[in-house]
């Protein structure tokens, strides 16, 4: 193996510098939340556990660079198959409810982690670059997807996982694969009708899927509603008509229930102001009772509250320094897995920042997505490195191609003009070319020079 294949490109550099800097802010931010007055009693320790899975993301980041994002695409579908499977021993665990000894211990009524020895483990995080990875490798030189039957297969075979994930239950992993999926396909080449049709199917069933999940569910979508005073009066008026929503005492106890913790992040927010409370400091740092979730779903608003609208700036410019350059990366690669995977991966951490975000803002339901790269989780934390890593070596090994490019439609492709439409053009000469004159021949006799 070269050296070249581990060294760093400008995006690659610009890349690891923004995630640098969010990393940094992560575990600052988690260390202040654990060793805060009136935090739990054991010091640092979930600070400690982030640093020792931020040194194995590296580590296994440099192992993705080493061997390159070719030769992780012949694995694809087996690695995808290894990371379905290990969703399946929590599905059991769902329906017998049943821990088997702890190694699959619910939290907050969740089956989504498996507990193996020294670290938990969570599947459905790594699902999603393994998802990518498979759907990239299958995509690459295909062109059945231009017709509708053509989307059948890889919508076909993004059902399992996703319902595993949503038997889990964790409806922000199910909506994060089906942007994903829905990214990826776009920039195939799949028409833009065909996947409106999608679209509009799963609307279609939206009213059937919102009486199949769960109340606690429910009340995370009521509650970003609910914050429209004159919603949660008419609530309160008309029970009767507005019982498909929520309950009358939901909309009462709305301040105390459902929406506390989404106020409570937005006046952590709010108090932040220009330049924040300053590290450490601030109501929401010292009680953690304010701000629940402050180190891994919220810890975005405990980063306001800290560095206020400056931080909350310094956050987002980050990842759009990532955000840009992966799509740079992707519009500069002509291999067709390279370009599907890039945008796979872009698609992923853009989607991971807006729905947390969103969430913490009020925009979004709840919905147990972390902050890429800042959020407490060490299998967050793994699979965003290995995203990462999958970037950079795109941009480092940019084979040259024999074949047509890719997302190039063939003439063959192109729709062919109806016979009325074909408009034969007059041959240039024909305007200028000038009539033959023949001479009259002389009366009388023959021609001269005849015999």
């Amino acid at each position: 193996m070269t050296a070249r294949t581990t060294a760093l490109t400008q995006p690659g550099w610009l890349m690891v510098a923004a995630t640098a800097v969010l990393v940094v802010m992560g575990l600052a931010t988690i260390y202040v939340a654990d060793t805060a007055y009136a935090a739990r009693a054991d010091g640092p320790l979930n600070a400690l556990r982030q640093a020792a899975f931020l040194a194995a993301g590296v580590a296994i980041a440099w192992l993705v660079l080493r061997v390159g994002y070719l030769r992780l695409g012949h694995y694809a579908y087996a690695l995808f198959l290894l990371a379905v499977l290990c969703l399946v021993p929590l599905l059991i665990a769902r329906l017998l409810h049943n821990d088997f000894g702890g190694l699959t211990r619910p939290r907050g009524g969740a089956y989504r982690w498996l507990r193996l020895p020294g670290f938990q483990l969570q599947p459905s995080e790594l699902l999603k670059v393994v998802y990518i990875l498979a759907l990239a490798w299958y995509l690459r030189y295909r062109r059945s997807y231009r017709r509708f039957r053509g989307l059948l297969v890889p919508f076909a075979a993004s059902i399992p996982p996703l319902a595993l994930v949503l038997v889990q239950p964790d409806l922000g992993t199910a909506l994060l694969l089906a942007a994903v999926l829905g990214g990826m396909m776009f920039l195939a080449g799949a028409r833009v009708k065909h996947l409106l049709v999608l679209l509009l199917l799963g609307l279609l069933l939206t009213p059937v899927a919102w009486l199949k999940v769960r109340d606690y569910q429910k009340a995370r979508v009521s509650a970003v509603l609910l914050q429209s005073d004159r919603l949660r009066q008419s609530v309160i008026d008309h029970p009767e008509r507005y019982g498909w929503l929520a309950t009358r005492r939901q909309a009462l106890e709305w301040t105390a229930g459902s929406g506390y913790q989404l106020l409570a992040s937005l006046r952590a927010i709010g108090s932040g102001e220009l330049v924040g409370c300053g590290w450490g400091e601030g109501v929401y740092v010292e009680r953690q009772a304010f701000l629940p979730d402050r180190h891994n779903d919220f810890i975005f608003a405990l980063i306001a509250h800290q560095w206020g609208f400056v931080g909350c700036l310094l956050v987002l410019a980050c990842y759009a320094v990532i955000v840009l350059a992966g799509v740079r990366i992707a519009l500069g690669t002509t291999e067709p897995f390279g370009r599907l995977l890039a945008v796979g991966v872009v698609v992923l951490i853009a989607a991971q920042v807006v729905i947390n975000v969103g969430m913490a803002v009020g925009l979004l339901p709840i919905t147990g997505m972390t902050l890429p790269f800042i959020s407490y989780g060490g299998s967050s934390l793994l699979t965003n490195m290995v995203a990462l890593a999958l970037l950079i070596s795109i941009s480092q090994h940019r084979p040259f191609l024999l074949a047509n490019k890719p997302f190039e439609l063939r003439a063959a492709d192109l729709p062919r003009p109806r016979p009325a439409e074909r408009v034969t053009a007059p041959a240039p000469a024909a305007a200028c070319r000038t009539p033959a004159v023949t001479a009259p021949r002389p009366p009388g006799g023959p021609t001269r020079g005849a015999t």
